[in-house]
């Protein structure tokens, strides 16, 4: 099982551009210590999570370092000129060396689709046209295409990539299950995915096509230390400030309010539940690490863990980086 950073480029103290060095310095810790992969998240007009632009900043990681991968988790693909993207991509897949892991999502935020003009209820929708699009771009010398969403007609980009490009995608959808079933998909799950849910993906995969094997990445919020108790208590402190952050934006911006139906709401409550976040969270001693993962590991093929340190400064975070590779990895 691969071991990755999830990296949310959180604004503790209230300085965006810490912000961001802070996690190019922990990617970069992180592949020092040897993890294989960082995935980059995409929030936009948000006070605490400032990455709104994962492709910049994975392009600048690609060349700050040397092995470990670089993914978005996930581009989302509704806010986006495909075409343009597909450039962008393009470009970086000339000189990446095979590290550059091409991740989408359809996004979840109402203030997003009245700014840049979509439809949550299409989204899905439209973010499975836009990738098929870019694939084709990408990977053809001359394509017209005629969508739903998206138009063109003799097209041909430059550069062109060598061979084709995995897509992964954050999503539990059965629409994203079936295409990673059918095509080139990976799945990539959330901070706040249960067992249950974990159970019922694989359980729907193997409806699709039960020949193939799923390849199936996770997000885990993780805390280790030697004193059980402040771990604990470390924990839930900053999964609480992590939420109240991500939310605070509710009742803070009038647009949004406005915005906030029933559907928006309940994505929202899924996506920032603290207590499905902590119930699935990887915390305590090593030793009870590793038996948490080595559970998880029993039960479910999981290709990597997205591991997103619950702790409210840099130097924790790096700590806990340090402790996972030498207590926790060796044993599971």
């Amino acid at each position: 099982m691969k071991s990755a950073i999830f990296s949310l480029f959180e604004n503790w103290e209230d300085d965006y551009e810490k912000a961001i060095t802070d996690q190019i310095e922990l990617v970069c810790y992180a592949e020092k210590l040897g993890f294989d992969e960082a995935w980059l998240t995409e929030h936009h007009f948000n006070n605490f999570s400032v990455s709104p632009s994962p492709l910049s900043v994975a392009n600048y990681l690609l060349g700050k370092t040397n092995k470990i991968k670089i993914g978005t988790a996930g581009i989302l693909l509704p806010y986006y000129n495909p075409i343009k993207l597909a450039e962008d991509i393009a470009t970086i897949k000339s000189y990446d060396e095979d590290r550059f892991l091409y991740g989408i999502a359809k996004g979840a935020f109402a203030i997003y689709d009245k700014t840049f003009k979509t439809d949550g209820i299409t989204n899905r929708e439209l973010m499975f046209e836009a990738n098929e699009l870019i694939h084709r771009l990408l990977l053809e010398e001359r394509v017209t295409f005629s969508g739903k969403f998206f138009s063109c007609e003799d097209i041909s980009i430059r550069p062109k990539i060598k061979k084709p490009m995995t897509t992964f995608i954050a999503s539990e959808s059965l629409e994203a299950i079936e295409k990673c079933a059918k095509e080139d998909f990976s799945l990539i799950g959330s901070l706040a995915l249960s067992k249950e849910k974990i159970r019922d993906i694989f359980k729907n995969f193997d409806s699709f096509n039960p020949k193939k094997s799923l390849s199936f990445r996770v997000a885990r919020g993780i805390n280790i230390g030697f004193n059980q108790k402040e771990i604990e208590e470390e924990t839930k402190k900053s999964a609480e400030i992590f939420l109240k952050s991500m939310l605070l934006s509710k009742d803070t911006n009038p647009t949004l309010v406005k915005l906030l139906t029933k559907e928006y709401l309940q994505i929202r409550e899924t996506l920032f539940d603290k207590n499905r976040i902590l119930q699935n969270a990887i915390y305590g001693t090593p030793k009870e690490c590793v038996e948490q993962i080595k559970e998880l590991k029993s039960e479910f093929n999981i290709e990597a863990l997205l591991l997103k340190p619950l702790v409210s400064s840099q130097k924790r975070a790096k700590e806990v980086l340090d402790l996972y590779i030498n207590e926790v990895k060796p044993y599971v």
